[in-house]
């Protein structure tokens, strides 16, 4: 199993793929949480929409400052959640990767158990270097940007949390799929609002993450795990019963 895993790991290290996510979440996000930080110390900490009308809403909490820029990060680990599991589907990689592993259950354990690997591993650098930079900037306002606070790393485990869950729901869509448009169209459109359209719009996965980071609610995780179980079971049963001898 720990070969099949090392091998998924250096199959998604090589794709391009990866290093764009590499590039826009470990890079990009963290400059643009040094941006925003430089525009909250012009206004202060203390800021409100009563002292500056250009705010919706009063700074957030010391603790939290940082993290309103990981939903720049979450949309591209999710967009690369699609694609990895539909891109097996590909000039005949499945075919390929059976031959040397004649084991499916194996084979996608190790597809996903590499994926989600590597997705906390950016997840978590990537929120870690956006509010470390954060409070670097702010200096002796902030907090500590290494030991951080309780709070602080409790968020962070949950944004983490938050990206690996969205993101493999993404992937077993994309696998089930064979395409990663079906699964983008579902996911990007609750991220720009469509959930608040239905009154049941807060049982699908965005709005459950949302809210898990927002009220840090244990229902919110019961929703995200229930949509993980069925997507990966679905991509379960499908790759056993698919026929590779066409176009896979």
């Amino acid at each position: 199993m720990l070969k099949i895993l090392r091998s998924e790991c250096l199959k998604i290290i090589s794709s391009r793929s990866f290093w764009v996510i590499l590039v826009l979440a470990i890079v990009l996000q963290p400059l643009m949480g040094l941006m925003e930080i430089k525009e909250i110390v012009k206004i202060g900490l203390d800021a409100t929409p009563a002292t500056n009308p250009e705010l919706t809403e009063a700074i957030g909490p010391l603790k939290y400052l940082g993290f309103d820029v990981t939903d720049l990060g979450l949309m591209p680990i999710v967009v690369w959640g699609a694609i990895m599991g539909a891109q097996e589907f590909r000039n005949h990689n499945l075919r390929t990767t059976l031959l040397s592993v004649n084991n499916r259950v194996k084979i996608l354990a190790g597809k996903i158990g590499a994926f989600s690997f590597l997705t906390v591993l950016i997840a978590f650098f990537s929120i870690y270097l956006t509010v470390g930079i954060t409070h670097v900037f702010l200096g002796s306002k902030g907090l500590n940007p290494i030991l951080l606070s309780s709070a602080t790393w409790q968020h962070l485990g949950l944004t983490v949390i938050n990206w690996l869950l969205l993101s493999l729901i993404s992937f077993g869509l994309g696998f089930i799929c064979r395409t990663p448009i079906i699964p983008l169209v579902f996911m990007i459109a609750q991220m720009y609002g469509m959930t608040d359209k239905w009154t049941w719009g807060h049982y699908l996965p965005v709005a459950a993450g949302n809210d898990l980071l927002s009220v840090h609610s244990f229902n919110s995780i019961m929703i995200l795990l229930g949509w993980l179980i069925i997507s990966i079971t679905l991509a379960y049963y499908s790759f056993i019963r698919l026929d590779l001898g066409g176009k896979y």
